[in-house]
């Protein structure tokens, strides 16, 4: 029944600047204000009433706004749907329809009353935004592509240089301080990925049972060179009697590692950091590990430690730029630790009074025994001091299919792959790999993934396909989808640039140990 015209309701339905409507229990129409028929653009009211609105609806939406209507209609349940309406002019914009049931004295649905609020401009901003972000998000996986790719030649001729025994002293010392400097440069890079995949909900987890106190141990070790070329002093006090805990051991060592290295980077010279550790109240099955990262440095003002943990903000004054990096560390790490059901803090009486940094993960318990040591747990950054190719250790001789377009990373992995014993053949495209395999016989494709006429998993998974052979991926794309991809194609190990030789040697080893032989 249509709505008097001297109804209160009807008479506000007709001053707000909002579609509403009315229907009757059955769900047809019954009532639509003047703001319904101006924006459909009708001459009178009944030409939207009964189920004639359905002809407005964009007829990709129909079928899904039909079936809710339907289902509420039927279950007495609040009507909340987005679609898109037809209007007058036929432009289609997007709606929040909205319709509450309103019940009798006996609790029988005795009409519904509709809202229809027009959201088009809202979702094309948040599409837009969305878009902007995924556009962000590709930039910055390519663009630590574009940085690691160069960084491997230079990394590999380094760690090559530095077993050269017949170079002096001094200039193996300077190249270990390249290798450090390449590492570092690689761990920014690494940082900038965690914020992608932070940002797009991607961060996993790879939780074991793994002690705490070993972990912040090989946290410390990390940091010590740039602590004592400060002349600061690290003192550990482990508190905690329950500090075994169900936590990624690679990204909670990453969490104390930052906090330290933010420790080392805010304490002027001859300062001290302490790290402290400690339990909850709780009993032993549900204690609480807490731990404390304190240090003598410059301090956070106050109105800076609401936004110490947000990316590209270091808590410092405005116009300073002091310390170098760019302010990721922290934001990482709040982003690991909420993963692991923790909570992170900072403290600061202010300026030059020092900071303290407070983690907190649930779950302790007593250590386990027979954990790994976790030396191994950051093998992007830490540099790997693998015996020279001349060594007794190295991998047996391969033929090995090389297929790499970055030149300076051709020649140098084909000179150091030569040098430890293997058989290199060399391909810098699809094509070219493809025309090798057709006329040679190889035991391993060594490959990088993106090639000048397709990708390295293509290449892989032809040559799989056809020849039984397996390979190894190098490629600046680190992402779990990224290494999934790879050994889905038929790679047997996936290793992100940059890459020093070392780490290609234990691969080639892996391959022999593990006796993958081609499947031809």
């Amino acid at each position: 029944m249509m709505a008097n015209a001297t109804d209160p309701f009807n008479l506000l339905a007709e001053v707000v600047s909002l579609q509403v409507w009315t229907a009757r229990p059955d769900g047809e129409l019954d009532w639509a204000n003047q703001e319904c028929v101006q924006y459909f653009g009708v001459e009178i009211e009944t030409e939207i009433l009964g189920h004639a609105w359905a002809q407005f609806v964009h007829p990709d939406d129909l079928p899904d706004a039909l079936r809710q209507w339907e289902s509420s209609l039927q279950s007495g349940e609040r009507y909340e749907v987005e679609f898109r309406l037809r209007r007058h002019d036929g432009e289609k914009r997007w709606f929040l329809v909205r319709a509450q049931a309103m019940r009798d004295e006996n609790g029988a649905i005795a009409q519904w009353v509709g809202t229809n609020t027009d959201i088009h401009d809202l979702k094309t901003a948040q599409r837009g935004a969305e878009a902007a972000s995924r556009a962000k998000d590709a930039f910055l996986a390519a663009l630590s592509h574009e940085l690691r790719t160069p960084l491997t030649p230079v990394l590999m001729m380094a760690r090559a240089l530095c077993e050269d025994e017949r170079l002096p002293v001094d200039v193996r010392d300077s190249l270990r301080m390249m290798e450090r400097n390449i590492a570092l440069e690689a761990r920014l890079i690494d940082d900038l990925l965690d914020l992608t995949r932070i940002a797009q909900g991607q961060l996993r987890l790879r939780s074991e049972i793994c002690d705490a106190h070993s972990l912040i141990g090989l946290a410390v070790e990390i940091v010590r060179n740039d602590a004592f070329a400060k002349a600061i002093t690290i003192e550990r006090k482990f508190g905690a009697a329950f500090s075994g805990l169900t936590a990624d051991p690679a990204r909670f060592q990453q969490v104390i590692w930052n906090l330290l290295r933010n420790a080392v980077k805010f304490t002027p010279r001859g300062g001290r950091i302490s790290i402290r550790t400690r339990n909850g109240e709780s009993a032993e099955a549900d204690a609480t590990l807490q731990i404390e990262v304190v240090d003598s440095g410059i301090g956070i003002e106050s109105g800076a430690l609401e936004r110490i943990f947000l990316p590209f903000d270091q808590g410092a004054l405005e116009g300073e730029h002091r310390f170098g990096g760019v302010g990721l560390g922290l934001a990482i790490a709040r982003a690991i630790v909420d993963l692991h059901g923790g909570k992170i803090t900072a403290l600061s009486e202010g300026v030059n009074q020092g900071a303290t940094f407070i983690v907190e993960l649930p779950g302790a318990t007593f250590p386990p025994h027979g954990v790994a040591d976790g030396t191994d747990l950051f093998p992007s950054v830490e540099i790997s001091h693998e015996p020279s190719p001349n060594d007794t250790g190295r991998a047996p001789a391969l033929r090995l299919l090389l297929v790499e377009d970055h030149e300076a990373t051709m020649s140098v992995l084909s000179r150091l792959l030569a040098a430890a014993g293997h058989q290199v053949t060399q391909a810098r495209t699809v094509t070219e790999a493809l025309g090798a395999a057709a006329c040679n016989s190889f035991d391993l494709v060594i490959s990088d993934l993106g090639l000048p006429d397709g990708s390295g998993t293509e290449l892989m998974a032809k040559l799989r396909a056809s020849y039984g052979l397996r390979g190894i991926a190098l490629s600046g794309y680190g992402m779990d989808e990224d290494i999934s991809r790879s050994l889905a194609a038929g790679f047997i190990t996936h290793l992100t640039k940059p890459v020093d030789f070392g780490q290609l040697q234990r691969a080639l080893r892996l391959r022999d140990a593990e006796g993958l032989p081609n499947d031809n």
